[in-house]
């Protein structure tokens, strides 16, 4: 699954005084260490439940538990520079902070709806309470974005409304800011991520575009005027935290509106792979950045469409290699190709034992015989539920027949997955649902990268295929489907 979710982000620095330059080159040794200390209460959070804060350079973050209340005491210890990080909690819980050495915040929400009540107090307080109210504003959920309001509008005006938002947003944070002065540091990195937040919906409708009429989408001569506009060449996986998180929505989208044909699946014809090379140079210039862009584009592949075939990726390998230089990309192409070397057509899909409501245990050799139709999902994904109406009606046409319909929930809480069940037309006679908590027993077997994610299984309990048709995509989902039917073991 893409996610489009927009993450409002900002890096807030302390303001200084133009120095003499000799005063700017400071020992790191003279920097003083202090300590940021985070409190705070996670109302209807299970004790025992982590936090922690997510930041660049840091591998093993510091984590504490939940009390019994809902309480949590951090402590961030010798602190030396500011921090943009992600505040991680309980299920939803979680958000961009920005945090300076010697801040003690203290931050309170209510975890069933956390953005809607999630308040800081004390040093530190003003940036993060700015950030909240932002995305409580512009109800940055994935359905509130431009490209899921406007996609259907001509190409200008969608533009329109694309560069109105950003402008309201820039507005909102300068209304803000009269309050209370932010860096211009802040101001700066919070304008970058707004431009590159911008570029992401206008790909985004590029794509939507392109997949919808399988063709290229014609186009106004400014589109992509303020995606060109950005620092391209610089964008990197080595960025703060918050620059990083766009600039993942950013490739995402980069490969499907400019890279990909229409369809979305690279093409095994190597000159079909060194155009795509070519344009993604042309964009990104010979730097990191384009060998992050294509090595993205690579392993959503292996994950995606090509999780049970991937000549077309292992065609532009050494096209790849004779110019990357970022070996972090290298390794996650490898680490790819490893993770999904068990999943091609004809191999025996991965077993696994997990537990349904009921507490049963289940295997999927409990179903060697008929076809099974593998959903991997979790109940806070809005495209798998997104799937319910369209899942009724395939499960019906299939009833009675050799067709289970098996689902499995990564949710970490029982209690999450349970209530969408009863929430959503999700239940049946002829589908199975399973929780596999984390997704560590299943779904990580099936190199699962995006949600929802499809698998057609035989009778033999052998993978027919990977990234399966959606329910949504109707009569070519039916068909595959009949196709594992008449398939004898």
């Amino acid at each position: 699954m893409r996610n489009l979710l927009l993450i409002l982000v900002a890096v807030l620095a302390a303001c200084s005084t133009a120095k003499p330059l000799v005063e700017t080159a400071v020992s790191a040794k003279s920097v003083p260490k202090m300590d940021i200390i985070l409190t705070g209460r996670l109302l209807n959070a299970h004790a025992g439940d982590s936090v922690w804060v997510a930041r660049k350079g840091v591998k093993r973050p510091e984590v504490v538990l939940l009390d019994a209340t809902g309480k949590f005491r951090l402590v961030l210890q010798g602190v030396v520079a500011p921090i943009d990080g992600q505040l991680n909690g309980p299920s939803n819980c979680s958000m961009i902070v920005f945090l300076q050495p010697g801040d003690s915040v203290n931050v309170t929400a209510e975890c069933r709806d956390f953005y809607k009540t999630v308040d800081f107090t004390g040093r530190g307080s003003f940036v993060n309470n700015y950030l909240a109210q932002a995305h409580r504003h512009f109800d940055n959920s994935r359905d509130s974005v431009p490209e899921r309001l406007y996609t259907k509008d001509l190409p200008a005006e969608y533009k329109r409304k694309v560069d109105l938002r950003r402008q309201q947003q820039l507005e909102y944070m300068n209304a803000y800011a009269a309050q209370q002065p932010l860096p211009t540091e802040f101001i700066r990195i919070h304008k970058q991520v707004l431009d590159i937040q911008r570029a992401v919906s206008l790909l985004s409708y590029m794509h939507y575009a392109k997949y919808t009429t399988k063709q290229e989408p014609a186009l106004p001569a400014d589109f992509l005027a303020s995606f060109t506009a950005l620092p391209l060449s610089s964008l990197s996986h080595n960025s703060d935290l918050s620059i990083r998180l766009a600039t993942s929505h950013l490739f995402e989208e980069y490969q499907y509106a400019r890279l990909l044909p229409p369809n979305g699946i690279l093409p095994v014809d190597l000159n079909a792979a060194e155009q795509i090379f070519a344009q993604a140079t042309a964009d990104f210039g010979d730097t990191p950045a384009r060998d992050q862009v294509i090595g993205r584009m690579l392993c959503d592949q292996l994950r995606g469409p090509l999780v049970d075939n991937p000549q077309p990726v292992l065609a532009m390998l050494p096209l790849f290699k004779a110019h990357n230089r970022d070996s972090v990309v290298a390794s996650t192409i490898r680490q790819a190709l490893r993770s999904t070397e068990h999943l091609r057509r004809g191999d025996l899909a991965p077993v696994f034992t997990l537990q349904d409501a009921s507490g049963k245990r289940v295997s999927l050799q409990d179903f060697r015989g008929k076809v099974v139709y593998l959903d991997f999902w979790y109940s806070s994904c809005a495209p798998c539920l997104a799937e319910a109406p369209a899942a009724v009606k395939l499960k019906k046409q299939f009833m009675g027949r050799d067709v289970v319909f098996l689902y499995i929930s990564i949710d970490r809480k029982a209690d999450d997955w349970q209530k969408a069940l009863a929430r959503h037309p999700l239940t049946s006679p002829n589908s199975v649902h399973l929780l596999d908590p984390g997704g560590y027993k299943a779904s990580a077997n099936y190199g699962v990268g995006g949600f929802p994610s499809y698998w057609i299984i035989g009778r033999d309990g052998r993978i027919r295929q990977g990234a399966a048709p959606r329910p949504s995509a109707g009569a070519e989902t039916v068909a595959v489907l009949e196709q594992a039917l008449a398939q004898r073991p």
